[in-house]
């Protein structure tokens, strides 16, 4: 069941972040407050397999040893998590980063910077998309 929650969450956060990208850039560029179904497609394209490898995984592994604490608290819960998962979308972006680096063999210094907000977006949308996911369920399962 988790493996199945780990996909769909990655799913509804890859469209939502490409439907983000593809407003912000049509916006930024063009100025028109339209964007296109083909740049959200080219973006789901290239952010689904990081979100479900890098994130599904991270995230996968976060909960088994997350959700071992016992902790009360669903503020000092909802921070430590935030915490969590913004370390996991550093390390997955890093991760990428290093890729690049053996590939190309440099790395733009704007890249890096613009690439390591973008991630850490990224993983804070997959741990809010998780959250509501895991509410839902909780409210279907009544």
């Amino acid at each position: 069941m988790k493996f199945i929650e780990k996909i769909i969450v990655s799913v509804v956060s890859t469209l939502i972040f490409s439907i983000l990208l593809a407003a912000v850039e049509e916006i930024s560029v063009n100025s028109l407050g339209y964007f296109s179904v083909e740049l959200i497609f080219v973006y789901c394209i290239y952010s689904f397999p990081i979100y479900l490898i890098g994130g599904g995984v991270y995230s996968y592994f976060v909960d088994i040893y997350f959700y071992k604490i016992p902790i009360r608290n669903w503020l000092f819960k909802y921070i430590i998590g935030f915490l969590l998962y913004v370390v996991g979308g550093l390390l997955v972006i890093g991760i990428i980063l290093m890729m690049l680096l053996i590939v190309e063999g440099k790395l733009d210094d704007i890249l890096i910077t613009k690439t390591f907000v973008i991630g850490t977006l990224a993983s804070l949308l997959f741990f809010h998309v998780s959250l509501v996911f895991k509410k839902v369920l909780k409210f279907a399962a009544r």
